[in-house]
């Protein structure tokens, strides 16, 4: 494993804008950090949380693994449905590792809207007599996943006549909910979510291993690399421990000297994925109200160089400094191509550049190198920002695992397609809409 994280521009001595770590404010961060890690380690001793578990369970993995290889002989291509965590650390890890295609298996495409427009064409593109649906919901009741279910259901039984549900598999609760249910009264194919793993935590579960594994993806060495951050995690001493280290500097910047936004600059194919992973990750993650009724959290916001370099850093560069930014990159690059090195040259000077104005400005910067564009590193990588985040979330007295905020929406939406039950809510809902002040301009017709 190799990966390189620099703090230097966090640093007060190097950050002549005032916005960098004291010394003194360094070890008072590297102090919360270790007693909030402790804390999490708590609650993973507890069985409350598991996703610090998933990098050791090999025989799991390897079990999964074969099933996944037979999966390969039998179809072409899989579709996968799903929404948030139950679609991210898939796409993530596909498009970081070259996409699909980039190694040896089934042609995987992800599925994580009910946009029409885009799910039906999707829908047909697929051979339905080579494709396998999986399905993932942990409670079997997300509804965008189950709308999408009840379509590729449709697809697959005017395919394949009564063997349809050798096409499908379900990831879901090991013993609750619709999904769980359905796969057993059907006698459909199916694969359990630890009940301790949340789904923005759950990339290296079923959820994201068994897809991977089918697409070709080495799921055991995505765990090897995770594993690896995991024990190195647990070695070290804070001022040489990049989870620790990293939770310090983030902690800070959201709660001591509070910075609204932080920024991911990617540069290399396949980061801007990873970034989606982790915007999910650290906003439903960190964005809470703390006990005593305050909010606290940070926007997480995507940029992809050097595109981007064009289109926002105006705005970082001279706009208010309300921001941290994390620089993220692949240590090696493609220079087989002819020309190959004079374009790495270019893109090279282009990270170092933009990193050199933004320090120029007084901003707050970490820079991370990741060495290669596999699955150890990848595995590694995703397991870092889970640790830290947990780690950031305690530090701040919130709850890293639990997402009260979606739910209210989750409710409306069921309610609004008639959920059994909900008709007091979705009335309340409409009626409330149907008093609000008017401001609505439309254009129509020639006007």
């Amino acid at each position: 494993m190799d990966i390189r994280f620099d703090f230097s521009l966090v640093l007060g001595k190097n950050l002549r804008s005032g916005d960098g770590l004291t010394t003194r404010e360094l070890r008072k961060g590297l102090r919360r950090a270790e007693k909030a890690a402790l804390a999490v380690a708590r609650r993973h001793a507890g069985g409350e949380i598991g996703f610090p578990d998933l990098p050791f369970l090999e025989r799991e993995t390897r079990r999964l693994s074969r099933d996944a290889a037979k999966i390969r002989k039998r179809f072409t291509h899989m579709l996968l449905l799903g929404i948030g965590g139950s679609a991210l650390g898939t796409k993530a890890v596909l498009e970081g590792i070259g996409g699909s295609g980039a190694r040896k298996g089934l042609a995987l495409t992800v599925s994580d809207n009910v946009d029409p427009d885009a799910f039906f064409p999707l829908l047909r593109s697929h051979p339905m007599k080579t494709t396998v649906v999986v399905a993932i919901s942990k409670s079997g009741g997300t509804a965008e996943t189950n709308e999408q279910l009840a379509l590729s259901i449709d697809a697959l039984k005017k395919a394949n006549g009564r063997s349809w549900k050798e096409h499908l598999i379900l990831i879901t609760d090991p013993s609750m909910g619709a999904f769980r249910r359905m796969a057993q009264e059907e006698g459909i194919a199916s694969y359990p979510i630890p009940p301790n793993v949340g789904g923005r935590f759950s990339v290296l579960s079923p959820v994201g291993l068994f897809p991977l594994a089918a697409a070709g993806v080495s799921a055991e060495k995505l765990l090897q690399g995770a594993r690896g951050m995991e024990n190195l995690f647990r070695r070290r001493k804070p001022e040489n421990n990049p989870v620790l280290f990293a939770s310090a500097v983030y902690a800070h910047y959201l709660l001591a000297n509070p910075k609204p936004v932080q920024v991911w600059m990617t540069y290399g194919q396949g980061l801007e994925r990873v970034a989606e992973w982790w915007q999910q990750l650290w906003a439903e993650s960190l964005g809470k109200l703390r006990p005593d009724g305050r909010p606290v959290g940070q926007t997480p916001a995507r940029a992809v160089g050097v595109t981007d370099q064009h289109s926002q850093v105006q705005l970082y560069q001279d706009g208010p400094p309300d921001k941290i930014y994390t620089f993220i990159k692949w240590r090696k690059g493609n220079l087989a191509m002819p020309g190959g090195k004079a374009l790495r040259d270019l893109f090279e000077a282009e990270f170092e550049g933009t990193i050199g104005a933004l320090w120029n400005a007084g901003r707050p910067i970490v820079r991370i190198e990741i060495g290669a564009r596999d699955e150890a590193h990848i595995g590694a990588f995703l397991h870092f920002w889970e640790w830290v985040t947990a780690v950031v979330g305690e530090s701040a007295g919130i709850n890293p695992f639990d997402q009260p905020g979606v739910e209210e929406g989750k409710k409306i939406t069921r309610a609004l397609m008639g959920e059994k039950g909900a008709s007091a809510l979705r009335e309340r809902f409409l009626r409330k809409m149907k008093s609000r002040a008017p401001a609505e301009i439309r254009i129509r017709g020639n006007d």
